[in-house]
């Protein structure tokens, strides 16, 4: 099916910068999906040539290794290789995920984590790293081959989350691609992005009528229900289709590795049953990372047969194992979890208010569902209807973020295909309102809660914003998660740990310094006015914070501010609003109405200031540049600082700290390639060399103690250096300089030996050549003078040249005949080239000095003159001169003169 992706020619963008990328962030594996001018919407290939890439990475030594060379040393470093770490962002030791993943792993070691970084970190040597580092890395490497795969640069990139992460989760996930070098063009859940490349390739199928799609998704470590609805609705100038979001259900436990983990503890007992070890295999960190691999290997062998076979070559204590399994088996290990396969596709026809027989299309992903049981329990949970084999499963999640990666990218223009997503978790703002009792004079304070963002609302949303009216200094607000219905169940909201606890405590500065600098006599204070926003990547925003101040009115003015507010409804103090949306130069013409107070540091060059509070971890959003206004209120931009008191969320400090590491590891990789690659040339070049000695051709043209046996001896001194001596530690220069040895011998004696080849060929020409030349000379011997093609003095003057050249060429001759094959020469190729392009100007020179001549006749008197040659080369330059005579005649006269027909006349030179 075509694709609707058109390609824009953009000024004033690079070429380069117009590409973008998609990051199908899964717990095992990674998709990389690409979109560049030149290339459609396609998925790259990493280092190995793969579609997929592992989502792991192993560091040793300060050296890191990614992917599937990753994942052919776990068996033999199981406690260095790292992976399975999406659900450990933004997340603390304390979390169920944490507990949830240590004790499946028992092999990492935890570090401490130090002020400003993530709640979980991994002890590696001297060195801890965070979960947002390692997966910075991970996000790094796709980055880097996802580059030389687009042979560009590639910096923006849409990453694909759980649907249940957590704004604050979701944050974490940005920060980290920040960490990697990359700008996040936005976070879509993965569901939704599988729905959208089903709704971008049937995009002509979109009717006004709604058509429903579920997509089911068990992956490696979750499982989820995404139940979307298309439709085509009516916008300003055309029909648009949407897509959106009725009912999400999931569950964050239920997937292959939790069926791997039992078939992996089915075999070791089988295997401790069978051989009865002295000691017992889980106390083996190379034998559980055994046993996990071919746990895995069985668990897709038997979604295909019905038996087969265990093996592991020396599994544990140098025991060979074989170990019979049964699909049967296999079944009764996972029976239990039957209910909770189904309960996904229950929950999101719940949050959707909606029976199943109103669902028109089903689709399995993920490879857990390629297990027939679990294909089994969903068709029972679906009943009659049928599941569709109509969507590219494995790629589906990374092509439909492709297609918004194409969307919001500066270089491409796509077909609008609206999407909208359902709000899991309601926001709430929550604050302090002060009141003052006009007959007492005493502050009353009030615990306000209002909502920003309802439960199942729809997001991206529009800017919603509040109005305070309480302070007159620096004060805090505070936004949390509201009351979740039944949408979600009690084990799934005690999953979150505390996370739903809190979301984020907001501190406003720079009121009370904007206070300071007005007159209360001529302006007056309204308040404060603080927006926030749900973007499209489920993250809340808060646009920004501003004070109002305004003139005071006269008179007329106060009569009128009086009368007028007796027919208006006055807003309660923080009741959200949201405001409609404006168009590029509206709000252009808004930001340039706002005043900045000079004790408010306002950075103008970015959109995103980052500011520390006292506890370390913190963001503040946006601050723009200001121009003042002589008349109407002044609106003051404040800064705004947060904390998250549930999560870990990186700050600036751990963002720039991360990208110092990684660039120091890029650096040390940079190093370590150019070291690999030297030792590769290395030990190629002395075999090559090696090879060269058995070759008739080159040893004839070696000398034989100053070459051959100088290269038999550094072949054989290098050889055994590079299998006994050479270490992880040897520097650069000594492979370098050893392979200058060796070559500056193979050098020589290849000169030589090609020198041997050419140089004959040059020296025939050269001679041919002179002899040719000399001909030239003797023009005019047997004839009068006068009447001669070149004067005396310049047949001399080339003769004399001649002579001067004739003699190098006979001592060059006789240097070759001397000369034995390993001797060198002692003139070059160039030498001879050289000699013959400045024997070919001298005649050049010569013949443009030829005189001219009466007639042929005179020049037939002279026997050694091929005048039949002469004359087609006279006769040839006189056709050219009338050809340019007729087309200046042509140019001057519209009629063309009639061709003649008279008998050439005789032709001078």
């Amino acid at each position: 099916m075509r694709l609707l992706l058109l390609l824009l020619a953009n000024i004033g963008i690079s070429y380069a910068a117009l590409g973008a990328m998609t990051i199908d962030f899964g717990t095992q594996f990674l998709k990389i999906g690409i979109v560049k001018p030149g290339i459609p919407m396609d998925i790259a290939l990493n280092t190995e040539s793969r579609r997929k890439t592992p989502n792991v990475v192993m560091l040793q030594d300060g050296h890191r290794t990614f992917a599937d060379a990753a994942i052919g040393l776990q068996i033999r470093y199981p406690h260095l290789v790292f992976g399975n770490l999406n659900d450990l962002i933004g997340k603390n030791k304390d979390h169920p995920s944490f507990k949830h993943f240590a004790e499946r792993n028992t092999l990492y070691n935890l570090a401490d984590a130090p002020r400003n970084e993530s709640g979980i970190s991994f002890q590696i040597g001297d060195s801890s790293y965070s979960v947002e580092m390692l997966s910075a890395m991970i996000f790094a490497n796709a980055k880097k081959f996802t580059e030389e795969h687009a042979q560009s640069q590639i910096n923006d990139v849409v990453i694909t989350v759980p649907v249940y992460f957590t704004p604050s989760e979701r944050l974490a996930v940005e920060r980290a691609a920040e960490m990697a070098g990359l700008n996040v063009l936005q976070l879509i859940n993965d569901g939704t992005a599988a729905a959208l490349s089903h709704g971008i390739f049937r995009r002509k199928e979109i009717t006004e009528k709604a058509q429903r799609l579920m997509v089911y998704d068990m992956g490696a470590a979750k499982t989820t229900a995404t139940l979307v609805e298309f439709v085509l609705v009516k916008e300003k100038y055309e029909k648009v289709p949407k897509m959106t979001v009725l009912g999400v259900g999931y569950d964050r436990r239920l997937g292959g590795i939790e069926m791997t983990n039992r078939l992996k503890n089915h075999i070791i007992d089988l295997f401790e049953k069978t051989y009865k070890p002295k000691t017992p295999v889980r106390e083996n960190r190379r034998a559980m990372a055994k046993f996990a691999k071919e746990a895995e290997r069985l668990k897709q062998v038997l979604s295909a047969n019905a038996e087969h076979f265990a093996q592991i070559e020396s599994a544990h204590e140098d025991i060979d194992a074989k170990l019979r399994v049964t699909r049967d088996d296999f079944v009764g290990l996972i029976s239990d979890l039957e209910d909770r396969i189904g309960e996904p596709i229950q929950q999101a026809l719940r949050m959707a208010q909606m029976p199943i027989e109103d669902v028109d299309q089903f689709v399995l992903m993920g490879a857990g569902t390629r297990v027939p049981k679990v294909q089994e329990v969903i068709q029972k949970v679906l009943g009659s209807k049928d599941i569709g084999k109509f969507l590219n499963t494995d790629e589906a999640i990374a092509m439909g973020s492709l297609f918004q990666a194409a969307h919001l990218s500066k270089g491409f223009k796509v077909k609008p295909f609206n999407v909208e997503e359902k709000v899991i978790f309601p926001i709430e703002v929550h604050f302090v309102s002060k009141t003052t009792d006009e007959k007492t004079s005493e502050v009353q304070v009030k615990n306000v809660v209002k909502t920003l963002f309802a439960a199942n609302s729809v997001y991206p949303s529009g800017v919603k914003s509040i109005s305070l009216t309480s302070y007159n200094d620096d004060f805090s607000i505070a936004l949390k998660y509201g009351k979740i219905d039944g949408s979600l169940s009690k084990t799934q909201l005690n999953e979150f740990g505390t996370l739903l606890d809190n979301l984020v405590d907001l501190q406003i500065n720079g009121l009370s310094d904007a206070l300071k600098n007005r007159s209360e006599e001529e302006t007056e204070f309204k308040g404060v006015k603080v927006s926030f926003q749900l973007d499209a990547s489920g993250i809340v925003r808060v646009k920004k914070a501003e004070a109002t101040i305004e003139d005071k009115a006269g008179i007329v003015g106060a009569i009128t501010d009086t009368l007028s507010g007796l027919f208006t409804t006055k807003t309660e103090e923080g009741e959200p609003t949201e405001t409609a949306g404006k168009s590029e130069e509206e709000s252009e013409e808004e930001t340039a109405k706002v005043e900045e107070p000079e004790a408010v540091v306002v950075n103008a060059t970015q959109a995103n200031v980052t500011e520390t509070s006292d506890s370390g971890n913190s963001t503040v959003n946006g601050t723009e540049p200001v121009l003042k206004k002589k008349k109407g209120p002044s609106v003051i931009r404040l800064r705004v600082s947060a904390t998250w008191p549930s999560a870990f969320v990186p700050n600036k400090f751990d963002v720039e700290d991360a990208k110092e590491r990684l660039e120091k590891f890029a650096e040390l990789e940079r190093l370590a390639a150019a070291r690999a690659q030297a030792e590769n040339e290395l030990e190629s070049f002395n075999f090559e060399a090696s090879l060269y000695l058995e070759e008739e051709d080159f040893v004839k043209y070696a000398a034989e103690e100053e070459e051959k046996n100088k290269l038999t001896t550094e072949i054989a001194r290098i050889r055994s250096w590079l299998e006994d001596d050479v270490t992880k530690d040897t520097p650069t220069k000594e492979f370098t300089d050893n392979l200058l040895i060796l070559k500056n011998i193979v050098r020589s004696v290849k000169k030589r030996a090609e020198t041997a080849k050419q140089l004959p060929s040059k020296m025939k020409d050269l001679e041919q050549l002179l002899e040719t030349s000399y001909s030239l000379t003797k023009m005019g011997e047997n004839v009068d003078e006068s009447k001669a093609l070149f004067n005396k003095t310049d047949r001399e003057a080339l003769a004399k040249k001649l002579d001067k050249l004739k003699v190098w060429v006979n001592e060059k001759k006789e240097h070759l005949e001397k000369k034995k094959d390993f001797e060198d020469f002692d003139f070059t190729v160039k030498d001879v080239t050289s000699k013959t392009n400045a024997l070919n100007r001298e005649v050049d020179r010569f013949m443009k000095k030829m005189k001219k001549i009466t007639t042929l006749d005179d020049l037939s008197k002279d026997g050694k003159i091929d005048i039949d040659e002469l004359v087609m080369e006279a006769e040839k330059k006189k056709d050219e001169e009338e050809k340019k005579k007729k087309e200046k005649t042509s140019e001057e006269s519209t009629s063309t003169p009639p061709p003649t027909t008279e008998e050439p006349k005789k032709t001078e030179l």
